[in-house]
């Protein structure tokens, strides 16, 4: 099942990393590369793989290897490359393999084995080994240098006069060229048709751009592989949002870390309008057609610098590279996060490649900045694990009105602020001009009289959605409708809601001009229209809180399941409130997006005012408020060190034991379970404190009603007996 959540608003140095880089695996004269990707075996609950043998884990495992196949030369070929002890006494076994004296380029098993000796897990990345000798390489270290820099550094200037031998490694004077003196050692080659060959590893160092490329070279001198082990990935963002500081350069992980192996970026040729890495493709989507737009500039180096010119609209080319480059960190962003808390492979995160750490693959988010369809708003698609999840980050409309409604009447001319609706037809700048005429009933949510026929219908906001009173003032013949806001004297926003069926134009106007238009004498005409200078508009791609907001709908479609209905997907919109504030540490969401020191939901979360007893099932985000209110006020009892880490751990491993389609009460026990099975299993009244105080205590029950919409809610703000 595709689902989508929509209407985040109130309108609702150097590391190790595998780059390929083009032209890297043989296609000529050899076989390529072996690729194969390592093998995982886990064992079941209580049942090791193995049993302990005499002799250590190395005996045990080459046991096992052999019980599974492999022939007596491979495991024969297995040499231990590291021994370590883990948590709980169990013991970490890496071994390579040795063939004829060489190293394996790429072969390797990692073993775990329990306190008591036993196989428990095992990553399988060895090699078939020839029982005849490798024939003789064709070409010496010195030549293979020369194709590696063919490669890498055609223009490189280097004498390559060799100075040293050691084992099967010669050091080659480089010069000031190189960082570091190339190194090319001899080693043996997994090919992908299953045979082995000798070939060279060459190392190379550069001074200029830090670049540091080990390059297998076969024994035919073609370029088998190569690895850039240098993360020099760096992009210039706002970690938060503008409003809370300038722009700043960081640099990406490179790769070797545990929540992105292969670093950030795929270092394919970028573009700043369109960058690719194992988790995240973002770019710029403005014709809403959910590819890359055409066009942008190459981006060598990995460095995503563009500065932003806020005083300039989002479409200007420097900002549309500003706009992919942070959409880009901040989903890299929130993976390493939610990662290191448990959102990982085994649990359906959004990876290309996923390690062999379980999981499916191929499911990297496609994050599309400035997309065409729509304002005010910004939406996440979660498919099963393995398919590619798509967010889409929209521009926003800013405080000031985008469109207007000029009113005739009797000796006045009055203009009012407007903004125009996510449904229905969108207006010109020529707009539609007719008579005005309100609404009866005035908030149109049952059949509206005739008297609008033909007419623009002038409707009250509340009791009813927008698309709803769009339907019944179009069903009444009406051409066009207003709707006046009901709250916030001056303030409006851009109605949300989706219906092919509208075909009547809307926009809503303030309270106080909704007053003083219903004050204006009959009969009085009016044009409604698009302003024909528009506002600056905000781009939601610089704001942390959106972005995060929508990536947490993935999280909890993914580890929960069913996520929709009035309960569920209220709790989904809280639930994704909840993974920005606990990343951001800030109870208001949108600031920036939504142009308001309050942000875009009714109340700031801090001292929020509602409780479980107030969810109606009318609308998720407002009724989504209360679960993100509990999670806010969790926030404030769990210290902000190591306690706050600890919060972020029970909330995601909790979605381990929540049922599809939770209810509050189901959020608040999956909680609770992971508080179990924590650390400090004292934390367990600290949870059930801040939900009682939002009516999600004992006893507490929500239902959805057979009817599919409306829900009957019974509140408790009971705690346990135990809990003070």
């Amino acid at each position: 099942m595709r689902n989508v959540h929509g209407r985040l608003g109130r309108i609702a140095t150097l590391s190790l990393s595998l780059v390929l880089v083009g032209g890297a695996f043989a296609q000529g004269r050899g076989a390529a590369f072996d690729q194969r990707r390592a093998e995982v075996v886990a064992s079941a609950a209580g049942r090791p793989l193995a049993s302990a043998r005499a002799g250590g884990p190395a005996q045990t495992l080459a046991a096992f290897l052999q019980s599974r196949g492999r022939d007596a030369a491979s495991v024969g070929a297995l040499r231990t490359a590291e021994t370590r002890t883990g948590a709980r006494g169990m013991t970490h076994l890496r071994v390579e393999q040795s063939v004829d004296g060489l190293a394996v380029y790429g072969a390797y098993a990692k073993a775990a084995f329990d306190a008591s000796g036993n196989l428990v897990h095992l990553i399988d990345r060895l090699s078939r080994v020839p029982a005849a000798a490798l024939a003789p390489a064709r070409i010496d270290a010195q030549e293979a240098l020369r194709v590696a820099l063919a490669r890498l550094h055609p223009d490189a200037q280097a004498s390559l006069r060799p100075m040293s031998t050691a084992g099967n490694t010669t050091v080659f004077e480089g010069g000031v060229f190189f960082h570091e003196a190339p190194t090319v050692t001899a080693v043996a080659a997994p090919l992908a048709d299953g045979t082995m060959a000798r070939a060279w590893l060459v190392s190379t160092w550069s001074n200029a751009r830090n670049l540091l490329n080990h390059t297998l070279v076969s024994g035919d001198g073609e370029v088998l592989k190569v690895e850039l082990r240098t993360a020099s990935d760096s992009y210039n963002v706002f970690p938060v949002d503008p409003g809370k500081g300038p722009q700043t350069i960081v640099n990406g992980p490179g790769a070797g870390n545990a929540q992105s192996p292969a670093g950030w970026l795929a270092g394919r040729s970028e573009k700043n309008t369109s960058i690719s890495g194992n988790n995240v493709a973002a770019y710029l989507d403005t014709d809403h057609n959910n590819r890359a737009d055409a066009g942008g500039t190459k981006v060598t180096g990995g460095n995503f610098l563009a500065a932003a010119n806020l005083a300039a609209q989002p479409a200007t080319a420097v900002n549309q590279a500003v706009a992919v480059q942070n959409l880009f960190y901040l989903n890299n962003r929130v993976h390493d996060i939610l990662y290191s808390y448990g959102f990982n492979e085994s649990a359906g995160n959004f990876q290309v490649d996923n390690f062999g750490k379980g999981g499916a693959g191929a499911d990297p988010v496609s994050a599309e900045a400035q997309d065409g369809g729509g304002l005010d708003n910004a939406n996440f698609a979660t498919p099963a694990d393995g398919s590619k999840p798509r967010m889409q980050m929209f521009l926003w409309t800013g405080p000031l009105p985008t469109h207007e409604v000029v009113v005739s009447a009797p000796g006045i001319n009055a203009t009012y602020g407007a903004k125009g609706a996510q449904f229905g037809p969108a207006l010109t700048t020529t707009g539609l001009s007719q008579a005005i005429v309100a609404s009866s009933p005035a908030d149109a949510c049952a059949t509206v009289s005739a008297a609008v026929s033909g007419k623009i219908a002038l409707v009250d906001r509340g009791t009813c959605d927008f698309v709803t009173k769009a339907q019944k003032v179009q069903a009444a013949g009406a051409l066009g409708m207003i709707v006046a806001n009901n709250q916030g004297g001056t303030d409006t926003f851009v109605m949300g809601g989706t219906n092919r069926r509208v075909t009547i134009p809307s926009v809503m106007i303030s309270q106080n001009d909704g007053a003083a238009l219903r004050s204006l004498a009959s009969p009085k005409n009016g044009t409604m229209r698009l302003k024909a200078v528009q506002p600056l508009l905000i781009d939601g791609s610089l704001d942390s809180g959106v972005v995060y907001h929508e990536y947490g709908h993935g999280l909890s479609w993914r580890m929960i399941g069913g996520m929709s209905g009035p309960l569920a997907g209220a709790i989904g919109e809280g639930a994704s409130d909840g993974v920005a504030m606990l990343i951001n540490g800030n109870d208001k969401m949108g600031v920036y997006a939504g142009s308001s020191p309050n942000g875009i939901r009714r109340f700031p979360y801090a001292g929020y005012p509602l409780n479980y007893g107030n969810v109606t099932g009318a609308e998720v985000h407002d009724d989504g408020e209360i679960y993100a209110a509990v999670i806010w006020r969790l926030i404030e009892l769990f210290p902000a060190d190591t306690g706050r880490a600890n919060l972020f751990t029970y909330y995601v491993n909790g979605m381990n034991f929540t049922p599809s389609t939770p209810a509050y009460e189901d959020m608040r026990d999956g909680i609770l379970a992971a508080v179990a099975v924590g650390s400090n299993p004292g934390d367990r009244c600290t949870i059930w404190s801040a939900f009682a105080q939002f009516g999600i205590g004992v006893g507490a029950s929500g239902v959805v009603n057979p009817d599919g919409i409306t829900v009957t809610i019974t509140p408790s703000f009971a705690k346990p007996g135990d809990c003070p």
